[in-house]
């Protein structure tokens, strides 16, 4: 009998307790379990960024307000409880032998115990660059880089300031995503490539990968686009883009049908309370898959109700149209939903923001008038 049967099989016959319990076992190439290694649902790295030391690396259970690694004890066991041992994904890493495992457990199962074997690292590694940032005066600032598994689950990611990335991964299947970022959150294009890592293969090299600036890199400290084509408004029509020089403009773009667009509402309705009389004007476009603001207003009382704690848009909402999602959206290269666009009080685009106190630490600077 090999050595995992019988670790196994001893393993099993352990008494099992009534308290909600995934116990994960992690065993090394030979079979042995392993003492010391870092298990949770994902990883990041950080080099050299957002205030990070060098190769900060960082293990944790996804949905929890955690943010280091588990490690498996002297018997190689990782003990998950309450809420934990809901988790189905599992990434594990034990640096002094190079070894990772990755660990996805069927939906739905009733088991409380699995095994996590681990195998030597593949090193899938590349540069990252931008021609088109350099050219346009405003170079990357920083890169990511994105790793999912074969069911497209963010596995990983990786942060820098200098255009590199590195993973450690076991064999099997991924989807690797690139995107660079310049100056106030605006990025480049993203790339993403499909990755096949082989049992025993040590390194994959990606190589050098220059990514394309997208609609709103090239927008960057130019005269934002009119909203020329939205004949249809909900709340009111604002004002063209161009009278309201001296008035920092935040421009949203959403869609009814996205419940991070609804969540992100209650955020933009406190900013509207808090600076529509300090010279912020906010205008949020939807996509065209409304067709009108009746249509619209049929798909909102639910998100007013659950979202909006009952209260209703304070701003005006313009329903686009034309090609692809509308023509607004197309003018402004938007394709993540929902996007903030900040425009400046000379009128030029000024930068994208993903995180409201990003925003709202910056909003008195943009009013002041200061790049």
């Amino acid at each position: 009998m090999s050595r995992l049967s019988a670790g196994e099989s001893a393993w099993a016959s352990e008494e099992g307790e009534s308290e909600k319990k995934l116990i994960l076992r992690i065993i090394g190439p030979d079979g042995r379990p392993v003492t010391g290694a870092t298990l949770g649902t994902g990883l990041n790295i950080f080099e050299d960024s957002e205030g990070h030391p060098p190769q900060t690396i960082t293990m944790w259970l996804r949905g929890q307000k955690r943010w280091w690694p588990l490690r498996s004890d002297d018997r190689g066991d990782v003990v998950l409880t309450g809420e934990d041992a809901e988790f189905r994904n599992f990434y594990t890493l034990y640096a002094p032998r190079g070894w990772v495992g990755y660990r996805r457990l069927q939906e739905g199962s009733a088991s409380g115990r699995a095994i996590v074997r681990l195998e030597p690292a593949c090193s899938v590694h590349g540069e990252l660059s931008s021609t088109d940032f350099e050219n346009l005066g405003h170079p990357l600032a920083k890169t990511v880089a994105f790793l999912y598994d074969s069911r497209d689950r963010l596995l990983m990611y990786y942060v820098s300031e200098r255009g590199h990335y590195e993973f450690l991964v076991p064999s099997g299947a991924y989807e690797l995503e690139l995107v660079g970022e310049g100056a106030s959150g605006v990025e480049t294009e993203r790339r993403r490539l499909h990755l096949d890592i082989e049992s025993g293969q040590r390194a994959y090299d990606v190589g050098s990968i220059d990514l394309a600036a997208t609609r709103l890199a090239e927008l960057f400290g130019k005269p934002a686009p009119e909203l020329k084509s939205i004949t249809k408004w909900r709340g009111g029509k604002p004002p063209r883009l161009g009278l309201l020089r001296g008035h920092v403009v935040v421009l949203v773009f959403w869609g009814s049908w996205s419940r991070p667009c609804l969540k992100t509402m209650p955020p933009l309705i406190e900013l509207h309370d808090l600076y529509a009389d300090q010279g912020v004007t906010i205008i949020s476009v939807h996509d065209n898959s409304v067709v009108g603001v009746s249509d619209l207003e049929d798909k909102l009382p639910e998100a007013r109700q659950l979202y909006w704690g009952r209260r209703t848009l304070p701003f005006p909402v313009g329903i686009d149209r034309g090609e692809g999602r509308g023509a607004v959206h197309e003018a402004y290269g938007v394709d993540q939903w929902p996007m903030v666009i900040v425009i400046d009080r000379e009128g030029n685009v000024a930068g994208k923001f993903s995180r409201w106190g990003e925003l709202q630490r910056q909003l008195p600077r943009l009013l002041r008038g200061e790049n």
